[in-house]
């Protein structure tokens, strides 16, 4: 799979997704079922990381899935988001997601940062 998660530290406070090669929304999906566990797996607010300067959307997939992708539920732990690695056209794509998800009554935001240590820092800013 070109999508992986795991605990960033021991204290369960950030999930860590690494995104590599080919990806798709359907792999997505996968992930963010895997990631509602992790969630469920603890009573406090938990953070992500996702980090996609390995990976590459299949542009095709993105467009034919991100609507099925937008739900108006919010997990009861979820923290702040932080995306490493974003290119202009994810960054791009993102914004169409949040105007869709915003229609559906969810106020969703996701951070944008260059490295894993500045995702942490805007984690640590968004959770004071």
């Amino acid at each position: 799979m070109a999508i992986n998660l795991a605990w960033d530290e021991s204290d369960k406070q950030i999930i860590r997704v690494n995104v590599s090669g080919n990806w798709t929304w359907d792999q997505m999906e996968t992930a963010l079922e895997e990631a509602i566990g992790m969630m469920d797996s603890v009573d406090y607010t938990v953070h992500y990381i996702i980090d996609i300067r390995e990976g590459q959307l299949d542009l095709g997939s993105a467009l034919a899935q991100a609507q099925k992708a937008a739900t108006p539920e919010t997990h009861r732990n979820e923290g702040v988001k932080v995306v490493v690695g974003a290119n202009f056209m994810i960054r791009t794509l993102y914004t169409a997601y949040r105007k869709m998800v915003e229609r559906m009554g969810k106020q969703q935001e996701l951070l944008f940062a260059d490295t894993p240590e500045e995702a942490r820092t805007l984690i640590a800013n968004g959770a004071a």
